[in-house]
């Protein structure tokens, strides 16, 4: 499993498996991830968690959507923008090693063939800077919209 493992993080693989490891000796879900806190939605498309990444999009769009109908100031707006990236920092590792695991185990229930394993453990793990950025520009596009359309035409 921890060649599998290696082969579908690629990229910062030994950081990732050492969290795992210290995580599943403690029985802990919590491992700071710095990466996780900072870029949220697109760390999860960088590191190919797309339906996650899809979610984290759909909740945020309908978190500015509430937010936008109440009227919520903007202290509260930043408070609860600072609290989603804790819980991204926080839980991050897990749900990547979650992900991880299930999607190897998938992937082996699949393929009978070792060589078939490895290749496709290989294109479906990695990173892709070019998910990340695509899906920066898709909410930056749809948030726009919902703001321009929340603070101009409503008003």
């Amino acid at each position: 499993m921890d060649r599998y493992l290696h082969i579908f993080v690629g990229k910062n693989a030994d950081y990732y498996i050492s969290k795992w490891e210290v995580m599943e000796a403690t029985g802990s879900k919590i491992s700071w991830n710095w990466a996780a806190f900072f870029f949220g939605m697109l760390w999860f498309a960088y590191r190919k968690m797309y339906s996650i990444a899809i979610m984290i999009m759909a909740f945020l769009i309908l978190l500015q959507i509430i937010q936008l109908k109440m009227n919520t100031p903007p202290l509260i707006v930043a408070l609860t923008n600072i609290f989603i990236s804790i819980g991204f920092g926080m839980f991050g590792n897990y749900i990547y090693l979650d992900f991880v695991k299930n999607k190897i185990k998938e992937i082996k229930e699949k393929y009978p063939d070792e060589n078939l394993i490895i290749a496709e453990i290989g294109r479906n793990g990695g990173t892709s800077i070019i998910s990340a950025i695509m899906f920066g520009l898709i909410y930056l596009i749809l948030t726009g919209f919902i703001d321009y359309y929340f603070t101009e035409v409503l008003n």
